[in-house]
């Protein structure tokens, strides 16, 4: 075995790391203080909407080395529209130009009289200087700045007529004079023009050639142009930008979308801009004198110092970079904040202070050209191997000895992988003196590696190797199932001809619901590939949950009474009764602050209010769980904004509760789930109790589990055999919708349901006319359905079904309901719990109606195929989307 402590980086370079003594290592280090103004650097960055964005990495790189900032109230709006005037401010932002350009906006004041009145801002003015500095370093041309300046005769009466509606509420002072009142009109006219020029959003096309006059690119042309013909819609942008844009598209600068457009005319998003510069700002960083580089995090020291009577305690963090030299990062921290020093840190997709640095943290650091340590980014997809024989062996801790005699103690993260010859291993399996790899990660072992000197085992026979736990996530679009089994989570993937078994019948992934026992079955020891899924429904499935005051209990009868009693229904509390008897299940769990109460100390807290959950098993309604209520009660009903399950506590509404693994009742698809089942953007109806610190009672997931399916609408553009197009579609995706200008094609088969409800009765079309249709192409037959309007309903990769409607048809509501009636003789749905999905706050509202939904013009989806209303049963949950009480689409999930 190799004897070495080793970083696997990317390029697959070893570098040695010699045991831990500095007083030896006889090598001089360079040191480097954090930033005096880190604290507010902090405080303008942290963002509180973009914690799941995709471009968040991006963001919170380029906003810690302040090329880009927010947009106030500790927001960033990623995906608003960037403006022409923002992105040039952006460019010379990176070309550490910003100083120059304030100067030039302040050169331009002129001192004219405006009686006082400041209709022109310091940001107006720095405007002028951003522009006037992106012309000096030819990053944008006179005659592009001429272009955006020339209004056309509509904007030119729409800027006039708001010139004259501002200026009547100055001239109407008797104080003013007629050039005052001129100063003033021009500095209105000048500041109402930027909304027809400059805070125009920006277009695609025009940032790609301001981007590549940024980074000097060489235009590509000839047969070198390659990657532009990629793009489905290459022929909309200027033939005179095709070869700038084509280095561009070769240095994967910038890239089409995952439709395979460009979209040039397309405007740009905030978020867009983040991922352009965070993909060419290093070059121009090492330009300006920054310092840039990789190392490992070896030691964190601190100590303390007095100086004025005020105590600091600094931290020094030794860093050996990836060529062997040692350098110190300086922080500071005081009660008196003139003394602070510090860096950002981007460690686990969160932005933090320097404190979350850990020892043996792989980073790359900037530092700034004035010495100062900028922004730390951990690298932790990068891990640290260390070597060497096992000495000790404890709770979550191991300690090893490497091959150069030095001693190392770690702390192992829950479910760490454990292998012994490549044989899956518990942590007691582990020997003294046995020889081990550590795979080190974050200052935590995540991986552990032992060899003893055995006969390796071979493959298996199919289901000899099983594996069975609760579901907590399903990834359908990845194929990924994360099980909990022993406090550990598992990660494991579904290949799409994989079965998945429930009872007789095979379903499909998304069917599978959090909460589920699954069994898995596999044909080799390692992997995490099964061979088969069985789905057990979890038999802890509640039947109701009640709120009153304990009155009575009776141990004889196993059984207690509450009085004013109420039941949780659809994120509300409804009065059940004054008095109601409770059968306890001989296994009933009673908490109260966390500590287990017996059924024999019960009596102890009549009067008490209390939370309990019930179920019922052959006919007979019993509770197994009850909290004790004590403090006060506090609702909420919001998303989760974080959850920190190390802690036991969730964020919601800007307030953190915790929760009990044993004292918190958690519910999700009709069933009593694990705390792990919890994520961050789940909606929650929160039930907390306490004083100083609030523990949840209940926390009710109101989520509703994506059907898998993509619904879209829009004109039918070209059709071809088994194949079609929809132009200027709308896709509903995740319950959005999102509009596009561009064609996108579907797959058809025969088993496609096609159906066309442009008549009074709908009538359902062949697969096979729908495809015959097309010589009826430009014809204003009715059989011809070119240019019609569909909505399509695609799963997997394949169009299931199309419903043909008339243009003026746009059902846009979109509900979730349970049936409460089904009267398939009339093609009527009585619809109760329904909930109708808010587009513009991202939440299920709650809709108290209840109402028949008319389905006859409806496509039914269900487990991916297509069915009818004789397929519905009382008690299906329906995801639907309707136009008032007419439903177009119905998905039972």
């Amino acid at each position: 075995m190799k004897k070495t402590i080793a970083l696997l980086m990317i390029v697959m370079m070893t570098i040695s790391i010699a045991p831990i003594s500095y007083a030896l290592s006889g090598q001089e280090a360079n040191t480097y203080e954090g930033l005096p103004t880190y604290n507010e650097l902090y405080n303008n960055i942290n963002f509180i909407d973009i914690k799941n964005h995709w471009a968040k990495d991006s963001i919170y790189r380029m906003s810690s080395l302040s090329v880009i900032k927010g947009d106030g109230y500790n927001k960033f709006y990623p995906d608003s529209t960037l403006t022409r005037e923002q992105a040039i401010a952006l460019l010379v932002r990176l070309l550490g130009l910003s100083s120059q350009a304030q100067i030039l906006g302040e050169d331009s004041i002129k001192n004219v009289d405006t009686a006082g009145y400041k209709i022109l801002t310091p940001n107006d003015y720095w405007s002028r200087g951003y522009i006037d500095a992106a012309l000096q370093n030819n990053i944008i041309t006179q005659e592009e700045v001429d272009n955006i300046l020339t209004l056309t005769e509509e904007e030119q009466n729409n800027l006039e007529l708001e010139v004259e509606k501002n200026i009547v509420s100055y001239e109407i002072n008797p104080n003013l004079t007629d050039d005052q009142i001129k100063n003033i009109e021009n500095q209105l006219r000048e500041k109402i023009e930027k909304k027809y020029t400059w805070k125009k959003p920006v277009d695609r096309e025009q940032v790609a050639i301001w981007v590549s006059r940024v980074l000097n690119l060489k235009p590509i042309y000839g047969q070198s142009q390659q990657k532009i013909y990629n793009l489905k819609d290459w022929k909309k942008i200027k033939t005179k930008n095709i070869p700038i844009i084509e280095a561009l598209l070769q240095k994967g600068i910038m890239k089409g979308d995952d439709r395979g457009y460009f979209n040039p005319k397309g405007h740009l998003k905030r978020a867009e801009m983040a991922k352009l510069l965070d993909n060419i700002f290093e070059d121009f960083l090492l330009k300006q004198g920054y310092k840039i580089g990789t190392g490992l995090v070896e030691r964190i020291d601190k100590n303390y110092q007095i100086d004025e009577n005020t105590t600091i305690e600094k931290k020094i963090f030794k860093i050996r970079d990836d060529k062997n030299n040692i350098l110190n990062f300086i922080t500071q921290e005081s009660e008196t904040d003139i003394y602070d020093r510090g860096f950002l840190v981007y460690k686990n997709g969160e932005i933090a202070k320097h404190n979350e640095l850990s020892e043996y943290d792989y980073i790359k650091y900037y530092i700034n050209p004035q010495n100062n340590v900028v922004f730390v980014e951990v690298l932790n997809d990068i891990p640290v191997l260390l070597e060497g024989t096992v000495e000790k062996v404890g709770d979550n801790q191991i300690t090893i000895k490497d091959y150069s005699e030095g001693i190392h103690s770690f702390n192992i993260i829950p479910g760490v992988d454990i292998r012994v010859n490549d044989n899956k291993a518990e942590l007691n399996d582990l020997l003294y003196g046995q020889d081990v790899t550590l795979t080190i990660s974050g200052g935590k072992v995540t991986k552990i590696n032992g060899y003893i000197d055995i006969e390796k085992e071979g493959y298996i026979h199919p289901g000899d190797r099983i594996f069975v736990g609760k579901v907590l996530y399903i990834d359908s679009r990845d194929n990924k199932l994360t099980l909990l089994k022993d406090n550990s989570k598992y990660e494991f993937t579904i290949k799409p001809y994989v079965p998945v078994i429930k009872g007789d019948v095979s379903i499909n992934l998304n069917s599978i619901k959090e909460g589920d026992i699954v069994k898995l079955e596999f044909d080799q020891y390692e992997g995490n590939v099964p061979i088969k899924v069985s789905v057990y429904t979890d038999g802890r499935q509640f039947k109701n949950i009640f709120k009153g005051k304990l009155n009575f209990v009776n141990l004889g009868r196993n059984e207690i009474i509450l009085n004013d009693v109420y039941y949780y229904k659809h994120a509300k509390w409804l009065y059940k009764d004054e008095n109601i008897k409770i059968p306890l299940n001989s296994d009933v769990e009673i908490y109260s602050d966390g500590l287990n109460v017996s059924k024999e100390n019960l009596k102890q807290y009549l009067g008490k209010e209390v939370y309990l959950v019930t179920d019922e098993k052959y006919g007979r309604e019993a509770a197994f769980k009850i909290i004790l209520k004590n403090g006060y009660e506090r609702d909420y009903y919001n998303s989760i904004q974080n959850i920190a399950y190390g802690q036991n506590k969730i964020k919601v509404d800007y307030n953190e509760i915790y929760y009990d693994d044993k004292e918190t009742i958690i519910i999700k698809d009709g069933r009593v789930v694990h705390p792990y089942n919890l994520n961050e953007g789940d909606n929650i109806y929160v039930i907390s109790k306490g004083k100083d610190k609030y523990t949840a009672a209940l926390i009710s997931v109101e989520n509703i589990p994506h059907s898998g399916l993509v619904i879209y609408r829009g004109r039918i553009d070209e059709i071809d055999q088994y194949k079609f197009e929809l132009d200027d579609y709308d896709i509903l995706e995740d319950n959005d919708w999102d509009f596009s200008t561009r064609q996108i094609s579907f797959d058809i088969s025969e088993d496609t349901r096609i159906l066309d409800t442009r008549g009074s009765s709908p009538v359902e079309v062949p697969v096979s006319d729908f495809i015959k249709s097309r010589f009826l192409k430009g014809k204003h037959s009715v059989k011809s359905y070119y240019g019609k309007y569909a909505y399509v309903v695609k799963y997997d990769s394949m169009a299931i079904a199309m419903n043909i409607v008339d243009k003026k048809t746009r059902p846009k509501i979109i509900t979730v309901a349970d049936v409460d009636n089904v009267d398939k003789l009339s093609k009527l749905i009585s619809l109760k719990n329904i909930k109708d999905w808010n587009q513009l706050k991202d939440i299920w509202n709650i809709n108290p109606a209840t109402f028949n939904l008319d389905v006859s013009k409806a496509l039914i989806i269900k487990e991916g195929r297509n069915v009818t209303i004789n397929d519905i049963q009382i008690g299906d949950s329906l995801y639907i989307l309707r136009n008032n009480n007419v439903g177009y689409i119905v998905v039972v999930r």
